[in-house]
């Protein structure tokens, strides 16, 4: 069952929304001129323990959702799958990535972590605009990502509640070519670009 999800002004970082914190991956393209509307796909986004299923369904008639929220209560639930976030009136933006190689972060000849970075019309924010930041991973260039985008429409976010899994049992799993790294087998967005032993060194 699909599922939008207002996110209009929050945080990210609400005990009741939605997180796209810790190992979450974004397939956001760094453009040269932003657009009004930003739209990109999410890799394991989570729901928050607080978030309000009674807003978009009834838990008694989803059994598989009841259990996993009846088994973790206090952990967020982990989409094992794509969610869509789209930003509407987007004014500015900017974003900071710290390219990985085998989990350990790329460094120049001084020694110093290297920084992709690239800012959006950052003149344009007014009062009108609203901060959001995702503290997350980028699937390419791949590493350590923080994007900040100023927008001053509506943000909504869409999932598949039949990619939703306990969260525990989602950072336990061996396999992490179907949890963490399962969004290369998708080779539609992810065009071969990485392989699993890339990205999941041991």
């Amino acid at each position: 069952m699909k599922v939008m999800v207002d996110l209009t002004r929050e945080r990210f970082n609400d005990y009741n929304g939605v997180t796209f914190y810790d190992s979450k991956t974004i397939f956001f393209d760094a453009t040269t001129f932003l657009p009004k509307t930003v739209s990109f796909k999410v890799w394991g986004a989570g729901l928050m323990p607080g978030f309000d299923w009674s807003h978009y369904l009834n838990l008694e008639e989803h059994s598989k959702l009841k259990l996993i929220r009846q088994q973790a209560p206090s952990n967020e639930t982990a989409i094992r799958g794509f969610g869509t976030i789209t930003f509407n009136d987007v004014i500015a933006g900017r974003i900071s990535i710290f390219p990985l190689d085998c989990k350990q972060f790329l460094k120049n000849n001084k020694g110093k972590e290297i920084e992709y970075k690239r800012e959006w019309t950052l003149d344009k924010i007014d009062d009108g605009c609203f901060e959001y930041w995702l503290d997350t991973h980028i699937y390419f260039p791949y590493g350590s990502c923080d994007l900040k985008l100023y927008a001053k429409g509506t943000v909504d976010f869409e999932f598949d509640t039949e990619d939703c899994v306990n969260y525990l049992d989602y950072i336990t799993d061996p396999n992490r070519q179907d949890t963490f790294w399962g969004y290369l087998k998708d080779k539609t967005l992810t065009t071969s670009s990485y392989s699993y032993e890339q990205l999941d060194c041991k």
